[in-house]
């Protein structure tokens, strides 16, 4: 019976309440879009975030995100030996993972704006065409932290990426290039 009691006191309290300093860790789940065209999938994109302070305005920025989008054909040959690929802007599938700072500007407590960069790896894959990829570079982003309470927030960004991919299927080297619009749902805890 006390393990029972152990368990229910685990579960109903609430991290915020000991008053331990600023929350050093902080998780988030996002949704939001992403433009993409060419070889760069684009589409629905949710997500989390894993943040640790650094310094006082300063945190490392972890996420992991999947971009799904149509399964359209984009992709041809070009000439005798080559391929292209073409798709649109809400086409293919992504996995990204990222590794950036994020650094908060400012401002009121309850409304804190915000800039991240980022270096970011994709696994990319067009299956109408039968082609999949690898992807590597950089982002850079900017948003704003509103405060619900003490440990949660709403937060909405943009993020522009740009990299390099190697595609299969005779196509080779690939620019990756888009934008990234996103709101999310960040839980901060000590």
């Amino acid at each position: 019976m006390r393990v029972v009691w152990a368990c229910v006191l685990i579960t109903t309290a609430s991290p915020a309440l000991a008053d331990d300093g600023p929350p050093q860790v902080a998780l988030a789940a996002e949704v939001g879009a992403v433009g993409g065209g060419g070889a760069t999938p684009g589409g629905m994109r949710v997500g989390g975030r894993f943040l640790y302070r650094l310094a006082e305005r300063d945190w490392f920025d972890g996420g992991m995100a999947f971009t799904f989008g149509r399964g359209t054909a984009g992709c041809g040959a070009v000439g005798a030996d080559a391929m292209t690929c073409d798709h649109g802007v809400a086409d293919g599938f992504a996995g990204d993972l990222s590794f950036g700072v994020r650094r908060d500007l400012g401002g009121h407590p309850g409304f804190v704006p915000f800039a991240r960069v980022a270096l970011f790896g994709r696994v990319l894959r067009f299956a109408a065409d039968d082609v999949t990829g690898a992807a590597a570079g950089g982002e850079v982003g900017v948003g704003i932290r509103a405060a619900v309470r003490p440990d949660l927030a709403v937060v909405g960004g943009a993020t522009a990426f740009a990299g390099m991919a190697h595609l299969s299927d005779d196509i080779g080297a690939a620019g990756q290039l888009g934008l990234t619009i996103a709101a999310a749902a960040e839980f901060r805890m000590r």
